[in-house]
């Protein structure tokens, strides 16, 4: 019997190295190379996405919450294809799986939140919530109000649907108005 213990120790023990082992492998050759695209992003983002408004975060976090992690690791790896280049697609998912959950290892919360801000698709030739706020709603987005906001992320869920239908536009706005912040 206390064989059998030594053993599935011994397994165990071995069991743990080769995760820990993977882990900073995998922190290695994907974390790092996109923690440097975010960073540059983050650096390079407007002044009010890297201090960005109460109203524009808040209503980030309605839409998303906890899942904004991985939207920037989807985004860090689309900015590196070569990261990704001949991944299936199955393997490309558990690549953001793994690039989001380690992503706050690296970053803080506001970091994500900034880099999401700054890299957003916000529609043809806008990247970006300065800029789409600028675009859209021809208000600083220092200066938005939570319901312009809320306008904002409604159309970085789906630029192309949201701006092509006012209506569904205003119904997407009203939702995450009524959303309890998290």
């Amino acid at each position: 019997m206390r064989h059998l213990f030594r053993w599935a120790a011994f397994f165990l023990a071995g069991f743990l190295l080769c995760c820990c082992v993977g882990v900073v492998v995998f922190d290695a050759l994907v974390v790092r190379p996109a923690l440097s695209k975010i960073e540059s992003t983050i650096a390079s983002g407007a002044p009010s996405e890297r201090e960005p408004p109460s109203a524009v975060v808040d209503m980030v976090h309605r839409a998303y919450g906890s899942h904004l992690k991985y939207l920037v690791a989807r985004d860090a790896l689309a900015a590196s294809p070569s990261q990704v280049d001949g991944l299936s697609h199955l393997s490309r998912q558990f690549t953001e799986l793994g690039l989001g959950l380690l992503l706050l290892l690296h970053l803080s919360e506001p970091q994500v939140a900034t880099a999401y801000l700054s890299w957003a698709y916000m529609g043809p030739g806008v990247r970006g919530f300065a800029v789409a706020s600028d675009r859209y709603l021809k208000v600083p987005l220092e200066n938005l109000t939570p319901a312009q906001a809320a306008r904002l992320v409604a159309i970085a869920h789906a630029p192309s649907a949201y701006l092509a239908s006012p209506e569904r536009l205003d119904r997407r706005t009203r939702y995450l108005l009524s959303l309890q912040p998290q």
